[in-house]
C-alpha cells in the first residue's frame, strides 16, 4: 500500500536537496547522502518497485 504522505514528504525533500546543491550548500557527496538518508526515512514505494 502506497503512504502517500511519505510519498509527498520524500518528494519534497529531494527536490530542496537537489535545489541546494545547485545553490551551493551541498556537494555531490554530501548530496548522495542526503539522498540515501532520504529514501531510508521516507521509503517511498516508487524507490522500491
Amino acid at each position: 500500500m502506497i503512504d502517500v504522505k511519505s510519498e509527498i514528504q520524500y518528494i519534497l525533500v529531494t527536490r530542496l536537496l537537489a535545489d541546494m546543491a545547485k545553490a551551493g550548500f551541498l556537494t555531490d557527496t554530501e548530496l548522495t547522502t542526503a539522498k540515501h538518508l532520504a529514501v531510508e526515512k521516507y521509503r517511498p514505494s516508487t524507490v522500491w518497485e
